[in-house]
């Protein structure tokens, strides 16, 4: 396989844009064909390399806080940078890494996420789609409390 020269710039977008999105994108020299959609996340992976970069506008377009902390290891251990355009807390890369609370906070939610599923599983009975349903509407809500719980600094928002 040759290795490209010259580093790539992604976008990992979802429903959720919007033309301002793509404005944004095309500011930061983002081609279209560069620019892939929350169910292309693998075709995403399977082209990155070392020194690319990846942005994003939010946390909440991936599908859980669980598969943007796997998106983000990833990131990290590839030299990939990953920015979070509304969630500079969240960057990835070029020295840059999630603190210690973040990354804290981060770990416990995705075992929320984990615990919560097996927690309804056992209590109570549903078809397929309706446990689809109960657990996305679970994960949503856990990635709007993460794109929310943090300050831009990286520091934790007291309750007032």
């Amino acid at each position: 396989m040759k290795r490209r020269l010259v580093f790539m710039i992604y976008g990992f977008i979802s429903s959720l844009d919007d033309e301002t999105t793509k404005v944004f994108f095309r500011s930061k020299k983002i081609r279209g064909n560069n620019i892939y959609n929350a169910g292309s996340l693998g075709e995403l992976t399977s082209v990155l390399q070392s020194g690319d970069v990846v942005y994003t506008v939010s946390c909440n377009r991936f599908a859980s806080v669980r598969q943007a902390y796997t998106f983000a290891r990833f990131c990290h251990e590839s030299g990939i940078v990953l920015h979070f355009v509304a969630e500079p807390y969240l960057d990835i890369g070029n020295g840059k890494q999630w603190r210690p609370a973040v990354a804290k906070v981060i770990a416990s939610m995705v075992e929320s996420e984990q615990k919560a599923k097996g927690m309804m599983a056992q209590g109570f009975k549903m078809s397929d789609s309706q446990w689809e349903y109960a657990y996305r509407c679970f994960e949503l809500m856990n990635l709007d409390i993460l794109a929310h719980m943090i300050s831009a600094d990286g520091v934790l928002k007291r309750g007032s």
